[in-house]
């Protein structure tokens, strides 16, 4: 008896022993709290989440193994302490960035916003500081577009400034004369309208002599037409929108410069990207009158959609809009992308906030491309014979890269600036369950698709023709090659039937 409390005597717990005793409580709050937060991410399989549960399990008994029972040696606790600091900090790490993952694919995923934006503006040298300065103003309005807008910031401003006085115009262009008159000291107009205004020759100084003083946005929600099915196991389309005006909101109702349609066949893991020209002459499906795809834009993104989707014959479920000027953080955050070109050519970025004025030089091939240089590679239309068509062709290969350099293992080194680069420059209606579904197919089938690419042509007849958004005024345009179309239509139904996809020849 004296004996055996000599023993227990000689073996107490030290510092060794409390310092890992303590470590493998945090240990073990660090290892609920990462499982917790996978969990709720709802991004990995039943299977790699009970794999995560089991390593979880191992590791934790271990630690109580070692920990708990009272020894002579101490090495082996003070080790088992260490990795408990170095695998609680891990954790903590990958707590935080599953749900900095989360955060941003909620941000971006869902229901879409779209705002529209009707501006008060003013000459560039008039006194007015604020709206309520234009008091006993006479504003100028358009007598026949956007009328529920105008009405109501006309509205607005009466609650505040009581009676407003107004002169009405047919178009943008003869508000402007307006202006520049001084028949009326300010006009209401749509944002949306004055990039059709500095289209024309006459107003291409038109932002320089004008400025805006005060903007009203209305907002509405798109709902979505969601296919049948689930979108891991059925074909469906989706619309990327974009534009590459520096300053444009990725919310508002603008021309669309980049109009691609992306056929999706989670089966068959194939992707067909159609592009189509943004001056193809079309029908606006709202009204049956003819205009530049571009311009349909500009009554938002169902109409763009649907006007692709009577060009194709195809019934589109998803949208989503990238800002192309974000391209610059979007592939900077990759780490670069390899893009094939066509041609050698010169092209710039143009001047760009934080990285100034630069021109690069293409080589027929691949290219290494960092953000500046994709966006410069995106942009140039100048440069080919083929003008726009090679653009649209050249931002398909950009937006194919990066699919690719998103979808591999090399991602997970820069995720976070990704992560905030698509929430400052990318939106899409496809929902926060429907993208960690397609998450989950990829971990059990792998992430590599078969992307292919084809781009509608231009076909034959006069290329100045008369576009309503402009109210007539006659516009460059590109007739469309209908045959070609058909041609396209039918490698949509081999896509869709998860047949092989046959591209028509260049």
């Amino acid at each position: 008896m004296e004996k055996t409390n000599r023993y227990n005597r000689r073996i107490r717990r030290t510092k060794v022993d409390w310092f890992g005793i303590i470590m493998m409580f945090v240990l073990l709050v660090c290892s609920l709290a990462i499982f917790a937060r996978l969990m709720g991410t709802q991004m990995l399989t039943t299977t790699n989440l009970v794999l995560v549960m089991v390593a979880l399990l191992v590791i934790n008994g271990l630690h109580i193994f070692v920990q708990l029972p009272l020894r002579r040696n101490k090495v082996g606790k003070l080790i088992c302490g260490v990795l408990a600091v170095v695998l609680s900090g891990v954790m903590i790490y990958g707590t935080v960035a599953a749900g900095a993952v989360q955060d941003a694919l909620s941000k971006i995923s869902g229901i879409m916003i779209e705002k529209q934006v009707t501006a008060v503006i003013v000459m560039k040298e008039d006194d007015a500081a604020e709206l309520g300065d234009t008091k006993g103003y006479r504003f100028g309005v358009l007598s026949n577009r956007d009328q529920a807008n105008t009405q109501q910031i006309l509205s607005a401003m009466k609650e505040g400034m009581g009676e407003i006085k107004t002169a009405e115009y047919e178009t943008p262009a003869a508000m402007a004369d307006a202006l520049y008159d001084d028949e009326v000291q300010a006009i209401i107009l749509n944002e949306g309208y004055i990039p059709l205004l500095t289209e024309q020759e006459n107003y291409k100084d038109f932002s320089d002599r004008t400025r805006i003083l005060y903007e009203y946005v209305t907002e509405h929600e798109i709902t979505p037409v969601k296919p049948s099915g689930t979108i891991t196991k059925n074909p469906f389309m989706v619309y990327c929108s974009g534009s590459d005006e520096r300053d444009s909101d990725i919310n508002a109702k603008s021309r669309s410069d980049v109009n691609i349609l992306a056929v999706v066949n989670p089966k068959t893991r194939q992707i067909l990207l159609i592009n189509t020209p943004r001056d193809y002459y079309l029908p606006l499906a709202f009204n049956g009158e003819l205009d530049k795809l571009t311009h349909a834009g500009m009554y938002g993104v169902q109409e763009s959609m649907a006007v692709l989707d009577n060009l194709y014959g195809t019934k589109t479920s998803y949208y989503g809009r990238i800002n192309f000027w974000g391209l610059i953080d979007i592939v900077d955050a990759l780490g670069g992308i390899d893009v094939y070109s066509d041609y050698a050519f010169d092209a710039a970025a143009g001047d760009v906030e934080g990285y100034g004025y630069r021109s690069f030089s293409f080589s027929e091939g691949w290219n290494h491309l960092e953000g500046q240089e994709a966006l410069a590679f995106s942009r140039e239309r100048y440069a080919f014979s083929d003008g726009d068509n090679q653009r649209g062709r050249n931002q398909m290969k950009v937006i194919q890269a990066i699919i690719e350099k998103a979808t591999s293992p090399s991602v997970l080194a820069n995720y976070q600036d990704l992560l905030k680069a698509l929430s400052d420059n990318f939106i899409t209606n496809i929902s926060y369950d429907q993208i960690s579904d397609l998450v989950k197919m990829m971990q059990k089938d792998g992430f590599s698709w078969n992307i292919q690419s084809v781009s509608a042509r231009e076909g034959y007849g006069d290329n100045m023709q008369p576009c309503y958004s402009s109210y007539g005024q006659m516009l460059y345009v590109m007739p469309p090659d209908y045959d070609y179309i058909n041609t396209i239509r039918g490698v949509i139904t081999q896509v869709m039937n998860g047949e092989e996809i046959v591209l028509p020849a260049e």
